[in-house]
C-alpha cells in the first residue's frame, strides 16, 4: 500500500512539473512610443505578468522612439526597470535604432541589453513560439 501511495505521489508531482513547464508565458513586447504613459503603462503590463505567473519570460524590445525607454536621460522608470529585471525581464535595446540616432550603449540603463536589430530579435522570438505583444499607451 506505500508503495501504491509513494507511486501516486511522484506520478502526480512529475505531471505538476511537466505540466508547469509547458505553460510558462514567453512574450515579447515590441515597444516603439517615447511617451511616459507608454512607459508607465510597459512597466505595469510586466510586473502584472509577473505577479500573476511568477515564471514568466519577458522581453521588452525597444526600437524607434521607444528607445527612450532605455535611454539614462529620457526614461521615467528606471526603478521598476531595475525591479523588473531582477525578476529576469529582458530590455533589449535596438542597434540600428541606436546607430540612427547617435546613442550608444554607455547612455543606456545598466540593465538593458542590445540586439542587433529590432524586428529581427522578436521574428526572432516568435520562431520560438514567443507571443507577440504590440506595448505602448494608446489613448
Amino acid at each position: 500500500m506505500k508503495k501504491i501511495i509513494f507511486f501516486i505521489i511522484t506520478i502526480f508531482l512529475f505531471t505538476s512539473v511537466i505540466f508547469a513547464q509547458q505553460n510558462q508565458h514567453k512574450i515579447v513586447f515590441d515597444f516603439t512610443k517615447a511617451d511616459t504613459a507608454s512607459f508607465s503603462t510597459i512597466v505595469r503590463h510586466a510586473k502584472n505578468i509577473m505577479s500573476m505567473t511568477g515564471n514568466a519570460k519577458l522581453e521588452v524590445v525597444c526600437h524607434g522612439p521607444g528607445l527612450d525607454l532605455l535611454v539614462k536621460n529620457k526614461t521615467t522608470v528606471q526603478k521598476e526597470i531595475e525591479e523588473l529585471n531582477k525578476l529576469k525581464v529582458v530590455f533589449a535595446a535596438c542597434n540600428e535604432t541606436m546607430k540612427r540616432r547617435g546613442i550608444d550603449k554607455s547612455q543606456l540603463l545598466s540593465q538593458a541589453i542590445v540586439v542587433p536589430a529590432a524586428i529581427l530579435e522578436i521574428s526572432l522570438k516568435e520562431q520560438e513560439s514567443w507571443s507577440y505583444i504590440k506595448e505602448g499607451y494608446n489613448p
